[in-house]
């Protein structure tokens, strides 16, 4: 039934019997901290509205490049496997430069 659905996905009902849903005067809450597909909490991010687009754009050339769908959510988790191949030094000098 749809309510299932919506419990496993940490919806709870402010009104615990059946009959009191029948009234219609429940209301429907998520839990404070969701969960993706993953089973992990989603991570924010600040980013200005040019961030976003350069980010955006990103994607949407790797796109084009492979062929394949791919997110920002994708391209954040191939960056942090290639982690141990990228240049700290370098890295914390372009992010001290930002500001």
């Amino acid at each position: 039934m749809n309510s299932n659905k919506l419990l496993n996905k940490g919806a709870k009902s402010s009104l615990a019997s059946r009959a009191d849903r029948q009234n219609k005067t429940t209301i429907t809450t998520v839990r404070k901290k969701p969960l993706t597909t993953y089973k992990v909490s989603p991570l924010t991010l600040r980013l200005s509205l040019t961030d976003k687009q350069k980010v955006q754009d990103w994607v949407e050339e790797i796109q084009e490049n492979t062929n394949r769908k791919i997110s920002a959510a994708k391209l954040f988790r191939a960056l942090t496997s290639m982690k141990d191949d990228i240049d700290n030094n370098k890295l914390l000098e372009l992010m001290n430069d930002m500001q």
